[in-house]
């Protein structure tokens, strides 16, 4: 757990100066406990291994997780039975802003910002209008005094009016611009790189639904690739493949079953079911074991070897 959030108490704050976020238990047997999200994946469920562990029967194993997407956090269900919920909306994904109240559960988070500027205090102080200084004005007006009481006892010398240096912008007010400059790019382009991967799971999620695994394999590896670490991409591709592999044992077995049962064109049906989710992948042991159990199979059925339609080659046109 410790790797992942840091638990404090709700009126507690971390002990290092910056901005966290935090999830604050509301309600359940955690109430009053405040888990700061220090890593990038923080599981919530009633798993040991959970990073923030609920005593609750309502509650799935792995029942949501909260994961970072460049400044933003997104809460995703996990499959969980009863689901999650978002400020009174049941959900599958969103990402939080300051404020949600969050249910899992029997239990109620609130998700909050804090910026801790000392060891003491979360209060944000105020910078921007620092208190007149007297004792630093009293050089300037020494030095006033003098000036003044020189051009009275010397009103004899002409006056010469000394041209004015042109303004000139400190080091400090060049380097607040540069520093704006910089946040404004760099918001510019999170943002770019947000609708980007946005686009590239829409078509993601769309191919995994229609059982297309592979592409969409292919369209969250693009996400990585674009945006190395990302853990709502590296989610969404293992749960991809995870489902690839469920599905071809699953086909497997009823092949399996039917060739037993001596179903033999149910059993070829089963197994062109795999090689059109391998179809991309030809060199896959179990898109080769697949081509091979329905050659045995056309050879029981008396048909000629790649007979079947999943295995003759699609014809090119002249």
């Amino acid at each position: 757990m410790a790797k992942n959030v840091l638990v404090l108490k709700h009126f507690e704050s971390p002990k290092e100066a910056g901005v966290y976020y935090r999830l604050v238990s509301l309600t359940g047997t955690n109430k009053g406990e405040a888990y700061v999200l220090i890593g990038n994946r923080i599981v919530i469920g009633r798993s040991e291994k959970a990073d923030i562990r609920l005593n609750d029967t309502k509650t799935s194993r792995e029942h949501a997780e909260i994961t970072k997407v460049g400044a933003d956090w997104v809460v995703t269900d996990l499959g969980s039975q009863n689901g999650i919920v978002v400020n009174d909306k049941k959900i599958n994904q969103k990402q939080l802003t300051e404020g949600d109240k969050l249910i899992v559960g029997q239990t109620v988070f609130k998700f909050a910002r804090v910026e801790v500027n000392s060891k003491t205090k979360v209060i944000k102080e105020n910078l921007d209008e620092p208190k007149t200084n007297n004792k630093a004005l009293m050089p300037f007006l020494i030095l006033l005094v003098i000036v003044v009481g020189v051009f009275l006892m010397d009103d004899e010398q002409p006056t010469v009016q000394l041209p004015k240096e042109p303004t000139k912008k400190g080091f400090q007010d060049v380097t607040r611009d540069f520093d704006k400059q910089l946040k404004s790019r760099q918001a510019a382009e999170d943002k770019s790189l947000k609708e980007k991967l946005a686009v590239i799971y829409q078509r993601g999620l769309r191919e995994y639904r229609e059982g297309n695994y592979y592409r969409a394999i292919h369209e969250f590896n693009l996400a990585l690739i674009i945006s190395p670490g990302d853990s709502q991409a590296e989610y969404y591709l293992r749960k991809t493949k995870e489902d690839l592999d469920s599905s071809i044992e699953a086909y497997t077995a009823k092949a399996q079953r039917d060739t037993d049962s001596l179903k033999f064109q149910s059993a070829v049906v089963a197994y062109c079911s795999i090689i059109r989710l391998l179809y991309s992948v030809p060199d896959d042991p179990r898109h080769k074991n697949a081509v091979s159990q329905i050659n045995d199979l056309e050879a029981r059925l008396g048909l000629n070897k790649n007979d079947t339609d999943c295995l003759k080659k699609p014809s090119t046109g002249q």
